[in-house]
């Protein structure tokens, strides 16, 4: 059901993004260079995770390695495979199960090329009569929307307690903003959301309950179909560079990392931004390997909810080379030679 769901959101994602422009050559093959390094990359929520990509704009990395790069922000991560799918972005940024879910409910090949962080890199904030994790059986929880980062992580977390969906309610709000108002109205009793964006309600009075990072996922993945990548390679091979090389200015200049949270992700206090980049620092890789486990995870996490049988071998779908390349150079080394 969700795979068809997501697969229906695809046309009104695809009119949505075409409305701002497509990039040329962005379904396939092109005949010119330049169209062929023109790329929309597509994010799923605000707040730091996506500092990578804020960094790599705001310090002209992907200028630097020929990618005229756009970034659009998507309501959630279950618009990221109907962007994908559509077209109308051709890197996708965001949870892999959503996109896995889209995969087993259609015909379309996708290729996942980066993994900058291996965990659910989430917070639950709620009123703070919630005295642990174990307090939240019961309570109405908002997330965003279902197939969300944050709904894949709270599935997460009842499977590690031995809980089922009904000791909990899921709110789905639609947006990350939409959550922080529903918690400060009272309409929900806790929301879970990346930094900065929930962080911001203990000014409310609110409390960090929890957060999600001990459990691994392949939870900010880079995807892109792979017809794209057979025709663009040398777009997607750009791309995976610069990403590289932004993770290593994230390691290694705390400052303009701060900046790039403050400048984009919905937040200009400070020391929000500094409690962000805190929290995500120990989390984003050096090298953005694809773990081949945490794809298989994914792909079988988004059968059992569809009801549909897993592929038996999800190998097909990761491609490691761009990074095995990078680093077998020593150009992955050098970003942190000092």
């Amino acid at each position: 059901m969700r795979a068809r769901l997501i697969l229906a959101l695809a046309a009104a994602t695809a009119l949505a993004l075409t409305a701002c422009g497509s990039p040329a050559g962005a379904g396939g093959s092109s005949s010119d260079d330049a169209a062929s390094m023109k790329m929309t990359i597509g994010y799923t929520a605000i707040g730091a995770a996506y500092d990578d990509l804020y960094v790599c704009e705001d310090q002209g990395v992907f200028k630097k390695y020929g990618l005229d790069a756009e970034l659009t922000l998507l309501n959630s991560s279950s618009q990221l495979f109907a962007g994908l799918a559509s077209n109308s972005v051709q890197v996708g940024a965001g949870v892999a199960k959503s996109t896995a879910a889209g995969v087993l409910g259609s015909d379309i090949d996708l290729r996942y090329v980066a993994l900058p962080i291996p965990v659910y890199y989430l917070e639950m904030w709620g009123k703070d009569t919630i005295t642990s994790e174990d307090a939240v059986k019961g309570m109405r929880i908002g997330l965003s929307s279902p197939g969300s980062l944050g709904d894949a992580a709270v599935d997460a977390f009842l499977a590690d307690k031995g809980w089922s969906e009904d000791d909990i309610t899921k709110v789905f709000l639609k947006s990350t903003p939409a959550e922080v108002t529903a918690l400060e109205q009272g309409a929900v009793d806790a929301i879970v959301t990346q930094p900065p964006t929930g962080t911001k309600t203990r000014d409310q009075g609110f409390i960090k309950v929890m957060d999600f990072t001990k459990y691994q996922a392949a939870a900010n993945a880079y995807t892109v179909k792979a017809d794209y990548l057979k025709s663009n390679q040398k777009a997607v091979a750009a791309f995976v560079k610069a990403e590289t090389e932004c993770l290593s200015i994230l390691h290694n200049d705390r400052d303009t990392a701060v900046a790039s949270i403050v400048e984009h992700s919905g937040t200009d206090d400070q020391e929000l931004a500094e409690y962000a980049y805190d929290f995500f620092e120990p989390l984003w890789a050096r090298e953005p390997t694809v773990d081949p486990d945490l794809l298989a995870q994914a792909f079988a996490q988004a059968a059992e909810e569809n009801g549909e049988a897993a592929p038996s071998d999800t190998s097909k779908y990761v491609d490691n080379s761009m990074v095995d390349d990078l680093q077998s150079s020593g150009f992955i080394d050098s970003l942190y030679t000092k």
